[in-house]
């Protein structure tokens, strides 16, 4: 039979992981939307603009309110975690251009390029990121 308390709690940790990165993902699609739509970025660099600051503002919310590490160690998390954002990036990035090159309008290729990695960045930033750190 499986362990109940840790299987709530990481339902629990997904859920209020989905928090924190509904607040990630809308200010990466606004962000490279806007810089592509206002000032012309190509949209893999408006991308890459945006993630930078989300994953920065995602990081603090997932170390204090997700996975509740805040303390010590954070600055290593943090690394760990904007190292995990540059693989998660350039699947992004590669996702974006697959789709923009087969047609999509930009609005809709950011999207999917955002929500398709979305399972695999709870896996990692959870079992690379937070998990030794957790109180």
């Amino acid at each position: 039979m499986p362990d109940f308390q840790k299987t709530f709690s990481t339902v629990r940790n997904f859920l209020v992981f989905s928090g924190g990165s509904v607040v990630g993902a809308i200010i990466d699609y606004v962000v490279t939307l806007c810089a592509n739509g206002f000032l012309g970025t190509p949209p893999s660099v408006a991308l890459s603009v945006s993630m930078v600051l989300s994953a920065s503002i995602v990081f603090f919310y997932h170390d204090r309110i997700t996975f509740r590490t805040s303390g010590a160690g954070w600055m290593k998390r943090y690394v760990k975690f904007m190292m995990l954002a540059a693989v998660i990036l350039v699947l992004r990035v590669a996702i974006l251009e697959l789709l923009i090159a087969a047609r999509l309008p930009v609005f809709i290729a950011a999207a999917v390029a955002i929500v398709v990695v979305y399972v695999a960045n709870f896996a990692a930033s959870s079992m690379l990121v937070f998990m030794k750190g957790r109180k």
